[in-house]
């Protein structure tokens, strides 16, 4: 798939199957894909619902909102210690990074303490230079931990996501433990990864665009969509998205039969001029609400306004804290992340 309109038909089709058993399923490494217990991303209904809706108020729009505050918090310690550090600073190592992996821990309720562990093992499970088996034991490494944690969640429950799932659904039977454990895992991993990437892709963009950057920064009414310009035009996950038919499908006058595999790069979406006027430009100003940087359909990203809300808090923050910011080497000696699931940077060091 390379068009927009055929990508939304696919992903909105409830016959395009999630669950990467089934035969014919494209794995974007060479192995067999191996299931991640509690990864309700490679689920379809009913179980896939079931398992979705039990994270759905953690997400609500109200309860993130009820969560800023902390969020706004959390930013400025970081842009207060970056501020301390002989410059250049690493961007990426000492904000881009550590911002979501603490957000989406105070979200789960995980001890600051144990969010290495965490930082380390995304990183390893998104390289795709790394097996299938390296990758699924980074992600068993986290679970294991959220397993003890999920037990001692049952024996002293808090007010945090993890708590509030064991106490209302590991009591009563409808989630086991493991699977409680690996849909924290995938929060974890997709949650730091994406937004990480993010912010350092962001930062770079804006500041290759002054004129804009500067109307992000002198006008509040334009961040919004100033957002959602920048996931667009970013479109971070290169690798496309996975399906399967479990019927025969014509998609663009095209017959997909049962069983055939389907790659759904959500970044030719993003870029396809059918879509989006001049979809090469960067333009804050453009309606790009319709962008599928979060997916489309059943599996769209369950955890988007809390992104939204990350890159709102964060970028015009970062800026105003150092408003003549400024990257300390040339773009062309920025070191790029090729080779991974989400697109993003080693290292971004600045100035100011």
């Amino acid at each position: 798939m390379t068009r927009y309109d055929e990508m939304r038909e696919v992903l909105g089709d409830p016959r395009m199957s999630s669950d990467v058993t089934k035969p014919g399923f494209p794995s974007p490494r060479a192995e067999e894909p191996k299931v991640s217990l509690g990864n309700f991303t490679q689920m379809d209904p009913p179980r896939y619902g079931v398992v979705r809706r039990t994270l759905t108020r953690t997400f609500m729009v109200k309860n993130i909102e009820r969560l800023r505050p902390r969020m706004v918090e959390m930013t400025n310690d970081l842009l207060d210690a970056m501020e301390k550090m002989p410059r250049p600073v690493d961007l990426h190592a000492h904000f881009a990074r550590p911002l979501p992996s603490h957000i989406i821990c105070e979200v789960l309720g995980i001890p600051h303490a144990d969010r290495a562990l965490f930082q380390a093992n995304a990183a390893t499970i998104g390289d795709m230079s790394k097996t299938e088996g390296v990758a699924f034991s980074a992600r068993t490494g986290i679970a294991e931990y959220l397993v003890q944690f999920v037990e001692e969640k049952d024996r002293n429950p808090g007010d945090d996501m993890l708590s509030d799932l064991v106490v209302n659904r590991m009591r009563t039977g409808e989630l086991s433990k493991e699977e409680i454990a690996g849909m924290a895992a995938l929060l974890v991993i997709n949650g730091h990864e994406s937004s990480a990437s993010m912010i350092g892709l962001s930062v770079i963009t804006l500041l290759r665009h002054p004129e804009q950057l500067h109307r992000f920064v002198t006008e509040p009414e334009v961040v919004p969509g100033a957002i959602e310009e920048l996931l667009r035009y970013l479109s971070i996950v290169h690798v496309g998205l996975r399906r399967v038919a479990t019927a025969d499908v014509e998609i663009g006058g095209v017959t997909v039969r049962k069983g055939e595999g389907l790659i759904i790069p959500i970044h030719s979406a993003n870029r396809d001029p059918d879509a989006f006027d001049a979809p090469d430009q960067f333009d804050i100003t453009r309606e790009s609400r319709h962008h599928m940087a979060f997916g489309h359909g059943l599996h769209q990203c369950i955890a988007q306004y809390m992104a939204r809300v990350e890159l709102q808090i964060a970028l015009p923050a970062l800026f105003h804290r150092f408003p003549d910011l400024r990257l300390a080497a040339p773009l062309e000696e920025i070191s790029f992340r090729e080779d991974n699931v989400v697109y993003s940077v080693h290292g971004l060091p600045v100035t100011w």
